[in-house]
């Protein structure tokens, strides 16, 4: 595999070895090598191939092992084993024919962009203005320029696919085999063509083809004189208006964002004029390459020691200001010039730019400039600096230089400020170098250096090479930066496309600073950068993550050992241009901190700082005029007057009904509408106020809409309220007999003047319901009964003096009694004395006392898993107990749950383990009252009596499944329902069979009334259980 991928790139190199336009041939289909199936195909199937005949070679070692055909000793672990040593050779074969075959591939995907690119370049000097017959010849170009692009994306991934199988085998080796080649496999895999490799050569290939291919556009355009000039420098603008927007970039999407860049831009050389890129650089490597064409840029901020110019930054307060000293490279000294950034911020309403300005003076005057003991600087003395740094800059230049400079000098003075934090990164550009329409740049590595971690005793205004600082104040930050600026309002198509695959993630007022500063100050900025609650970042907010970062030498030396004084240290090589933090080092913090390794994740709440993260979109301030001021006057005129027509209401209907809280509503309106007539007043003039003195700030009003907002909401709400209770309300009834649908129960034998039902159970053994009514309980048939059986009398199977039933619950085949009495609530054990039919009765075995006063009803829920386990839930009625006040504060309602373990019979007392969210079940109705309760096929059915509603609940998630208007049966009794039981009945032929409830026969409801004492059996309409809607309805003769 890898000789033949190797052949065919030297081939193709030697096609290309010169790199001369004239001889290329133009024509694109038969002049360049680009084959149709791609290599890196072909090198996966059969690298893949032979990755797996290296896992199955262990395998088989490990099988003869245990049969008894090789002994220990020849897998003894040793390297020198005759068979441990033919594996690692085996293995070491193939890892070199893989490093072999990823460097032919790409040097052939190299050939053949070069290729391309000489049939481009070539067909660049031919053709002339407006030749629109090259326009095929340029859409097949750029085909085949895409095709080669995608084929080295897709060697990327190989490559690192192919490193991450070696890894697997190695370790699966070094457990069974005992060898070594986990350890040797990690180091090799940190070199050429794994890790080393830089994508320099293949990204200024690209960038060559794609200049080549946009000057024939230009030309077959016509825009040979105005849109193109081959021969251009680029030069910086001194100011320039563009709209900046900042992404972040994972370093593994790198290559892929560049690629799709170069489609649009060409690279940035400094100083290059004309030609091809390759035609000025002829590295040795790609890493040389990379390194020629990125600029390693440092910067290091100022700051107050109370912070005051990030706190102002990260307000974006207007005139917030941002200073800096820049350099590119190696940290200049003495004479070699240093910059001086000042950034200014404005709001849009000021109608200017924020502006950014800019200084060059000698390094050796930093420290001139920094001491704030000689006082204010004259004009003058600003000047002499100025002079004697640029001495080839123009009077009028020097005059803007020094405006500039004093400004920084005066700012320096007021806040007396000190270097913060260091910046260092590799900025990438990519610009073309006939405008400035369009520039984009991408910062990697960047590092984070806290400049007030040096030494007190340094004679330097900042960070010098072989300082020490502790291991904490170096950060590395987990995205790369890719800043898209553009002279206009319109996102390249292709940004957007990145943007939309997830490549690059758009980072809003992104800052370098406020996050160093914030990094580094935790303990002195009140607010933190919204991107502090990133899953990536909030690690380095972290002071206990930061200190458990390794120390480490930012110029890859050795690690140091500690100071005399027992400090952890670290030895500064800040103007270094290689990388600022040793590869494997920034690896190791990586471990460490775990929000690296998912970049893109979910955002997750910052921990353990107990700080206030700024938002990401801050509110923009903007004044409005003396008629805007007056209409919004006017509007919160017109919410008094509404709140002033509902009070009036309001009073009407109290005065129509003769409800006292009625009026009381009314009065709380009107006292709303005053509060909102003497606020609007005083927001109106305080405006005026600050619009007179220019004031930029404090015309937002954070309190106003919320209560107004409230005050509307209450005030609507009151009078719905009140407009239904002074409604008259008939009795409607809904509920008639039918047979085989609504069956009235016979109460034969039992007088009705003794019949209160108030909750219904199934003895599904004994095939009876029973109906615990004052201090009895009687039994009737299950399902739907006969006339014949509806007929017989009413058995009464318990007697218990002084009880008052309420609800009846079988809880492992005991049945318990809910019985409420007017200073306590009790559950009754009862048991079955007799089994026979015409002598059966329930006689007390023992009673629990519970805490709940004003019990009501009571059901069991069984355990759903492993930890669940089965559960008593009581409901009670504070009414009953509570006074009216404290009700309508705290609700009626309140759910207790006991563990069945608690119900011992040694115990006369029994406690609630915890309780069930009332506000939840309760929520949207007017009464809250729970008059029964049910568990039934996975769902909890309430009987909520006073709302006349049944709801059934899931109980994992609370959501209401379903909810029943329960029927009118008696006029004045359509709020004394007090009893509910759904029963399953699995029908066999004609004759109804009751049975277990897991079947899906009939479904029967069974209600309670409370007074006048009745009970109803219902046949219900159930829908399919898969459906959105409710599972039963009512039958025709129940609505």
């Amino acid at each position: 595999m890898s000789s033949s991928l190797t052949s065919s790139a030297t081939t193709s190199s030697r096609r290309s070895t010169k790199h001369d336009a004239s001889k290329a041939s133009v024509v694109v289909p038969s002049a360049l090598p680009v084959p149709t199936v791609r290599p890196t195909v072909t090198a996966a199937k059969s690298i893949n191939t032979a990755l797996t005949s290296l896992a199955s070679k262990i395998e088989l070692d490990e099988s003869q092992l245990c049969s008894g055909n090789v002994t220990i000793s020849e897998l003894s672990g040793s390297p020198t084993t005759s068979a441990a040593r033919s594996f690692a050779d085996s293995f070491e074969a193939e890892f070199e024919k893989t490093a072999d075959t990823i460097k032919a591939t790409k040097h052939l995907i190299e050939s053949h962009a070069r290729g391309i690119l000489l049939s481009a370049d070539a067909l660049a000097r031919k053709v002339d203005c407006s030749e629109k017959r090259y326009e095929v010849t340029l859409h097949d170009f750029r085909l085949k320029a895409k095709e080669i692009a995608e084929q080295a994306l897709e060697l990327k991934v190989q490559t690192a696919s192919y490193a991450q199988e070696f890894q697997r085998i190695a370790q699966l080796a070094d457990s069974k085999l005992g060898t070594t080649l986990a350890a040797a496999t990690e180091r090799r895999l940190e070199s050429e063509p794994w890790k080393g490799v830089q994508d320099g050569l293949t990204i200024v290939l690209f960038s060559d083809l794609y200049s080549a291919i946009r000057e024939i556009e230009a030309k077959v355009n016509s825009a040979c004189a105005d849109e193109f000039t081959k021969d251009a420098t680029w030069v910086a603008p001194s100011s320039f208006e563009r709209v900046t927007t900042k992404y972040w970039l994972k370093d593994q999407n790198l290559l892929r964002v560049i690629l799709a860049s170069l489609t649009e831009l060409p690279l940035l050389v400094y100083g290059r004029k004309g030609g091809r890129i390759l035609d000025c650089k002829q590295p040795q490597s790609d890493t040389e390459l990379w390194t020629s064409l990125a600029s390693t840029i440092s910067s290091v901020y100022f700051d107050s020691p109370a912070m005051r110019m990030y706190s102002e930054r990260i307000k974006r307060s207007e005139g917030a200001q941002l200073f800096r000293i820049r350099w590119y490279g190696k940290k200049p000294k003495g004479d070699d010039l240093i910059f001086l950034e000042l950034k200014t911020h404005h709001e849009k309403w000021i109608e200017n730019n924020s502006v950014k300005e800019r200084c060059g003076i000698q390094e050796k005057f930093v420290p001139t400039l920094l001491d704030v003991s000689s006082g204010k600087w004259d004009m003058q003395t600003a000047y002499d600096i100025v002079r004697i740094s640029n001495p080839s800059e123009s009077k009028e230049s020097m005059l803007k230089l020094t405006r500039v400079f004093l400004q920084i000098r005066k700012l320096v003075c007021k806040y007396k400020l000190t270097p913060c934090v260091r910046t260092k990164y590799n900025r990438f550009a990519l610009q073309s170098a006939s405008n400035n329409k369009l520039r984009l740049t991408i910062d990697r590595n960047i590092t984070m250096i806290n400049e007030r971690a040096r030494n007190d005793t340094s004679k330097s205004w900042c960070l010098e090479d072989g300082d020490t600082i502790p291991h904490n104040a170096v950060v590395m930050m987990p995205y790369c930066v890719f800043e898209v600026k553009v002279a206009g309002a319109d996102t390249p198509s292709f940004i957007t496309g990145l943007e939309g695959s997830g490549v690059i993630v758009e980072a809003k007022k992104f800052s370098k600073f406020l996050s160093g500063a914030s990094i580094f100050n935790t303990t002195k900025v009140k607010t933190l950068p919204w991107w502090a609650s990133d899953d990536a970042f909030a690690p380095l907010f972290n002071k206990n993550e930061n200190k458990s970062l390794p120390y480490f030498s930012k110029s890859g030396s050795p690690l140091i050992p500690m100071q005399a004084n027992n400090t952890p240290s670290l030895t500064v090589s800040a103007t270094s241009s290689e990388h600022t933090i040793d590869k494997s080092k920034a690896r190791m913090s990586r471990r460490l901190i775990p929000g690296l390794n998912n970049p893109f994740g979910s955002q997750q709440e910052l921990s353990p700082i107990d700080k206030r993260v700024v938002s990401k979109a801050p509110v923009r301030v903007e004044p409005k005029s003396y008629f805007a001021n007056e209409r919004t006057f006017i509007q919160w005129i017109s919410a008094a007057l509404l709140f002033i027509t509902i009070s009036e209401i309001l009073y009407i209907l109290g005065s129509q009904t003769n409800n006292p809280e009625t009026s009381i509503a009314g009065f709380f309106t009107t006292t709303m509408a005053l509060v909102i007539v003497v606020y609007s007043v005083c927001v109106y003039y305080r405006r005026i106020y600050l619009m007179k003195n220019g004031k930029p700030y404090g015309y937002t009003d954070f309190i106003g809409p919320g209560v107004l907002t409230a005050s509307v909401i209450t005030g609507i709400v009151l009078l719905q309220v009140y407009s239904h209770k002074s409604l008259p309300r008939p009795a409607a009834i809904t509920m008639f007999p039918k047979d085989g649908q609504c069956i009235q129960r016979g109460m034969e034998g039992v007088s009705i003047m003794e019949m209160q039902p108030s909750g219904i159970a199934l003895d599904e053994e004994k095939n009876v319901l029973l109906i615990p009514s004052l201090n009895r309980i009687v039994a009737l048939p299950t399902g739907l009964p006969t006339e014949e059986e509806n007929g017989k009398p009413v058995e009464v199977i318990a007697k218990i003096p002084g009880a008052n039933f309420e609800a009846l619950e079988y809880v492992d085949n005991r049945l318990y009694a809910l019985s409420e009495e007017s200073d306590r609530s009790e559950i009754v054990y009862l048991e079955w004395k007799d089994e026979r039919p015409d002598s059966r009765q329930l006689l007390e075995v023992h009673r629990w006392e519970i805490d709940l006063i004003g019990a009501e009803a009571m059901t069991l829920i069984p355990g759903g898993g492993r930890d669940a386990k089965p559960k008593l839930v009581v409901a009670g009625d504070l009414m009953s107990a509570t006074s009216a006040l404290t009700t309508v504060h705290n609700g009626r309602l309140s759910i207790d749950v006991f563990e069945l373990d608690s119900f011992d019979l040694n115990a006369t007392k029994v406690k609630a383990s915890s309780k069930l969210n009332s506000a939840l079940v309760s929520k949207g109705l007017l009464d809250g009252k729970v008059g029964d309760m049910q568990y039934f096929e996975g769902l909890l059915y309430m009987v909520f009596d006073n709302d006349r509603v049944i709801r059934a609940f899931d109980t994992k998630t609370g959501q209401v499944i379903q909810e029943t208007m329960l029927p009118v049966t008696a006029e004045g009794s359509e709020r004394e329902w007090e009893g509910m039981r759904l029963e399953r009945i699995n029908e066999m032929s004609s004759g109804g069979l009751r049975g277990s409830s897991s079947g899906r026969g009939n479904l029967v409801l069974h209600l309670a009334l409370d007074t006048p004492g009745q009970v109803w059996s219902l046949q219900l309409d159930e829908t399919d259980g898969n459906s959105a809607g409710p599972r039963w309805n009512l039958p025709r003769c129940a609505i």
